[in-house]
């Protein structure tokens, strides 16, 4: 994989298109917004349907091979898929940070390592996919933080520390059966007259949700990402079609995970009245059967086809989780920031010692 240099993936074009819902041509996309329409075949290609069949196929395809064959680990399989923590699935591991190359992996070692992770995870470790994505969002993070080098933490950035603050973005870990996290977008909670300023701090608000997430939930890494938009007390005149496009696009063509579901609860009318007719065209492979129109009864959550855990909801979505507070979130991520800070301190200083008595 080649370092990974200063490059366009569309973001700020795509944020800087601007139309707004017109009443007599309720179903127009401008042609210029065509050209970033989401992309979910990272999720599809990897969702448990998916998987299994690409498990059957493999079965009835697979040839034997010899013992001695160096690329045997990139063709086995087992009936449950290869797992990440198997011999086979380390092997992957190491071949796809060997591939990636230790001069992009020196850029941002922890960012890279996480990433590999969650998408060998996602895929079943499949090596192709894992690297392909890994490269999408590489070249998605330069384009957004200027260089991969970039440490995107609340301790340094004050501005994304006092965004999260205002609660207008949010995550439940472990909300169902499988171990996946819920992102929750709250819109009453967004400040009027969005622009493109505030359209790139959600993205970067986003990737940090996402993989702080990740990196402490293997269940979301491996199972997927369900995303939430809850319009309940929200203004029409705040409404952005690109942000809301934007954030499409960019959740499901660069971010490193899949997504399992789509839930839009407590729509604003006219967007219940829209989006069923749009629905082919943001979702127009077979993510559109996991896109999920809700009520405004946040019960809905628990119920098929959704079914989240109601111990782990906070009450203003149907749940018995009266303790849930993001805020003490926010602290306990800044004090793993720090964690980390003093591991990274930690390991150079030996690397610095090992070379000085060498």
């Amino acid at each position: 994989m080649t370092p990974t240099t200063t490059t366009d993936t569309g973001v700020r074009r795509c944020l800087s298109i601007k139309n707004r819902w017109n009443p007599s041509r309720p179903f127009y996309v401008p042609l210029s917004a065509r050209a970033f329409r989401p992309d979910f075949s990272f999720s599809e290609q990897n969702s448990e349907d998916a998987l299994k069949a690409r498990r059957e196929t493999t079965k009835k395809t697979n040839f034997k091979r010899s013992v001695d064959d160096d690329d045997d680990f990139l063709s086995s399989s087992s009936e449950g898929g290869v797992t990440f923590e198997s011999e086979i699935g380390q092997r992957r591991y190491q071949f796809c940070l060997k591939t990636i190359g230790q001069e992009v992996r020196r850029e941002n070692p922890e960012l890279v390592e996480l990433v590999v992770t969650s998408l060998l995870r996602a895929t079943e470790c499949d090596v192709a996919r894992t690297l392909h994505r890994a490269q999408q969002y590489f070249d998605f993070y330069v384009d957004v933080f200027g260089k991969l080098s970039f440490k995107q933490t609340l301790k340094d950035d004050e501005q994304l520390r006092k965004s999260f603050e205002s609660g207008v973005l949010q995550v439940l870990e472990n909300c169902d059966d499988k171990g996946r996290s819920a992102i929750i977008l709250l819109f009453n909670r967004m400040l009027p007259g969005q622009t493109e300023s505030s359209g790139m701090q959600m993205i970067r608000m986003i990737n940090y949700i996402i993989l702080r997430t990740l990196k402490n939930y293997p269940t979301t890494q491996k199972h997927g990402i369900i995303v939430i938009p809850d319009m309940g007390g929200f203004s029409y005149e705040n409404y952005s079609f690109s942000n809301g496009r934007t954030n499409l696009y960019v959740i499901s063509k660069f971010l490193p995970c899949k997504i399992h579901k789509f839930c839009l609860l407590r729509p604003l009318y006219f967007v219940k009245f829209v989006l069923p007719a749009l629905k082919s065209f943001v979702f127009p492979g077979p993510m559109s059967a996991n896109v999920h129109i809700l009520t405004q009864d946040p019960r809905d959550l628990l119920r098929e086809p959704i079914n989240l855990r109601a111990e782990i909801l906070p009450p203003m979505y149907g749940g018995t989780n009266t303790s849930y507070d993001f805020i003490p979130r926010l602290r306990g991520w800044e004090l793993e920031e720090e964690e980390t800070e003093f591991s990274e301190m930690g390991s150079s200083n030996h690397h610095n010692d090992n070379n000085n008595n060498n």
